[in-house]
């Protein structure tokens, strides 16, 4: 069983990425999520903590073996969990985080069905069965766990696309309050970026010393 593997991110396609390490090359399926911080940290060497399953049909013998593999440790658990659900496969799951696992543990926790049936893959019916079968075991991966170091969540005055490139760059290993910062002054010069990866990418350039 293979649960972590690191090595260089040697390219990101539509629903998986490339990874090299000793001479070989391994094609993992990551989240959607997960696609805009992939992108920032092409080239450069990563971990990815995974979970090893088997794809295809046992009966007819042509099963193929899949990594999915995550940024955080804590999003292949809340994973875990998701794929228990009836009807969510892996494939499924993974085309349905779309959103940040924060994000979408929160709008199970509450019941949230509308937000919920936003998520690719997810209409009514199974935004139901979420709740039905994952209300109040996944508390520790809301935003309600995060609230709880404190009385105030770092990067309550970014808007929506800059919260999510701040969840993308703590994934990346950066201490919240450090990317809030970042973001604010880089959104400052810049003001009409408009897209998650712009954003982290322009952090990025000014942490190396660009413009």
């Amino acid at each position: 069983m293979i649960v972590r593997i690191t090595g260089i991110l040697a390219a990101v396609n539509d629903e998986t990425v490339l990874l090299e390490r000793d001479d070989m090359c391994y094609e993992v399926l990551v989240p959607a999520f997960a696609m805009n911080a992939m992108q920032a940290q092409l080239g450069r060497s990563i971990t990815l903590y995974t979970i090893h399953y088997f794809e295809g049909s046992a009966m007819g013998g042509n099963l193929f073996p899949r990594l999915v593999g995550f940024l955080e440790e804590d999003d292949r658990s809340f994973f875990s969990e998701l794929i228990k659900v009836k009807g969510m496969g892996y494939r499924k799951a993974l085309r349905a985080c779309a959103q940040p696992v924060r994000q979408i543990a929160s709008a199970i926790e509450s019941g949230d069905i509308r937000a919920l049936s936003s998520l690719p893959e997810v209409g009514k019916r199974t935004a139901e069965q979420l709740v039905v079968t994952l209300r109040g075991k996944l508390n520790r991966f809301s935003w309600a766990q995060g609230q709880d170091r404190g009385p105030i969540e770092p990067g309550g005055s970014l808007n929506q696309i800059q919260r999510e490139a701040l969840e993308v760059m703590v994934q990346l290993g950066e201490r919240r309050n450090e990317a809030v910062e970042l973001i604010e002054k880089v959104c400052r010069v810049n003001p009409d970026m408009k897209d998650t990866a712009q954003i982290v990418e322009a952090v990025y350039r000014r942490k190396s010393g660009g413009v």
